[in-house]
């Protein structure tokens, strides 16, 4: 969570707490009938604002997580090299010449068991059971800056 997000988390836990106390004093000074009845509308419309939202929440959780931005390379062969870059904001430069490829790339005789691919946490990469001749990078949540030569 950034800093500005947990602004907003506690601004909203501050409002939601000044407003129960207030409705607890209101609710303590009138009379008991005003209460009860004040408690009844108060009550009423919990109920209703919370239906829908309930709702909502059961779509949200019945649909399959996923990683925000994963990148996956499988059960792959590959006669150059693996690039994979996740979450840049500003300035990024990979290499200047390109790879030199194998002259002759020949794969293992049995291809790696598939893993995994991924930790399926935001921004995972992974190269799982792949066959490469040239070089593997991984660059993840680049906030500037990030020249990788070879």
């Amino acid at each position: 969570m950034t800093g500005v997000q947990r602004t907003v988390v506690w601004a909203v836990v501050l409002c939601v707490g000044v407003v129960l106390i207030g409705l607890g004093i209101f609710v303590g000074v009138t009379r008991l009938d005003d209460a009860d009845k004040w408690g009844s509308v108060v009550g009423a419309m919990v109920a209703v604002l919370g239906l829908p939202l309930t709702a909502y929440g059961v779509v949200l959780a019945r649909q399959p997580a996923r990683a925000e931005s994963e990148q996956s390379v499988s059960n792959s062969v590959i006669g150059g090299g693996v690039t994979q870059v996740g979450t840049v904001r500003g300035n990024v430069r990979i290499g200047g010449a390109a790879w030199p490829l194998p002259t002759a790339a020949c794969p293992p005789v049995a291809m790696p068991k598939s893993g995994a691919a991924g930790t399926g946490e935001p921004a995972s990469q992974a190269v799982t059971g792949a066959w490469t001749a040239g070089p593997v990078q991984q660059v993840n949540d680049v906030g500037g800056d990030a020249d990788i030569d070879r």
